[in-house]
């Protein structure tokens, strides 16, 4: 599976919970910036046609529809054969001639920042568009024929109840979302509610609220593939390259490349990287780095690791190499293995972190 990332790093404001890199729209800064991600893909020669690539940011919907055009049109020879062109965007920036555009190109998968339908919750988080404005793109995206809708929920909101979460989740039906990522809110430093010295779910709440979302979800037919991700149809196969720990391309400010055995990333500064110095770090992963990657991301997904395949690429026993560690969890019901595949339980979900910090320890 070949996969590129396109970061988009334009916002049109700035959400109080948001840590992403991310500049505040400019017209001219966005076509400066678009110029410079021309630049990228030519000094890198990238030329492969991809099976996934994905668009995000930021909020790649607040560029202008002749910006948009000019994007979609520079990665145009990248997405000949492409089986999932994705695109985030928010439901203010969203509009039928954005829409036309990507059908145009395309673009056969969006993902849509809506976080909650509840309106005093979005004004409290600093989100600029409102429950209808949310539920009207999303039937507008329907009715244009693009059907693979990802939407982004966040539980552990200031003054959220999980009555608020249950009609989200009932929405989420009603309006026939295929894919669902919710997480729990998680504050880093100099995020505006972190300055504002809001507290978020302490780990106890937060797993009474992770089992209630997944019992919800499962009700209405989601299948629970991924720590904060759900699927009705299919899974996203971009994303799970990354959880798969395969290959990847990334292009744009702040973006991350995993290319033979090396991490690339790009600068976060805009002047930078407008100036066409892109790359920040270019990092020659040890074999000990990417084993510990591999059972990290594979760890996220339900189905978990697959025994056989990380002995054959590692060429290690991996059973016998993480023993104690996997002895200790299978017996606190976190970890179990089944089908040659090491996986968590929904009970081990919940304390991830920890169990990934006993796989560190067992490296060393």
């Amino acid at each position: 599976m070949k996969s590129l990332y396109v970061h988009v790093p334009f916002c049109d404001h700035i959400c109080s919970y948001c840590d992403f890199c991310k500049v505040f729209y400019k017209e001219d800064w966005a076509n400066q910036y678009l110029e410079a991600l021309s630049y990228e893909i030519k000094d890198k020669s990238i030329h492969d046609d991809y099976d996934t690539i994905y668009i995000g940011g930021g909020t790649p919907s607040s560029l202008s529809l002749k910006q948009l055009d000019t994007l979609f049109k520079m990665l145009e020879p990248l997405s000949i054969q492409v089986k999932e062109y994705s695109i985030e965007m928010n439901p203010e920036s969203i509009n039928e001639d954005k829409i036309d555009l990507l059908i145009k190109y395309g673009i056969n998968r969006v993902s849509i920042g809506v976080q909650t339908f509840h309106n005093s919750l979005l004004e409290k988080i600093g989100r600029y568009h409102t429950s209808q404005q949310a539920i009207e793109c999303i039937k507008m995206l329907h009715a244009k024929g693009i059907e693979d809708i990802n939407v982004d929920l966040i539980y552990g909101l200031p003054s959220q109840t999980i009555q608020d979460i249950d009609e989200d989740i009932a929405l989420i039906n009603d309006l026939q979302i295929s894919h669902l990522s919710i997480y729990s809110l998680i504050l880093e430093e100099h995020t505006i509610l972190k300055n504002q010295d809001y507290q978020p779910l302490d780990d106890e709440a937060d797993a009474y609220w992770y089992e209630h979302i997944n019992q919800k979800l499962k009700e209405i037919g989601f299948m629970h593939y991924e720590v904060s991700n759900y699927y009705r149809q299919k899974p996203s196969l971009h994303n799970l390259v990354y959880w798969h720990y395969q290959d990847y391309d990334g292009i744009g400010i702040s973006a991350h490349s995993l290319k033979n055995h090396h991490r690339l990333e790009n600068t976060n500064s805009l002047t930078q990287y407008i100036n066409h110095h892109y790359l920040k770090e270019d990092v020659l992963l040890s074999r000990e780095d990417e084993l510990f990657e591999k059972i990290m991301m594979g760890l996220r997904l339900v189905d978990g690791i697959c025994i056989d395949e990380i002995n054959q690429q590692f060429d290690i026993d991996f059973l016998k190499q993480y023993q104690h560690t996997i002895e200790k969890y299978r017996t606190l019901k976190m970890l179990e293995i089944k089908n040659h595949y090491l996986r968590t339980t929904a009970l081990g979900m919940n304390y991830l972190n920890t169990i990934l910090v006993d796989f560190l320890d067992d490296e060393i």
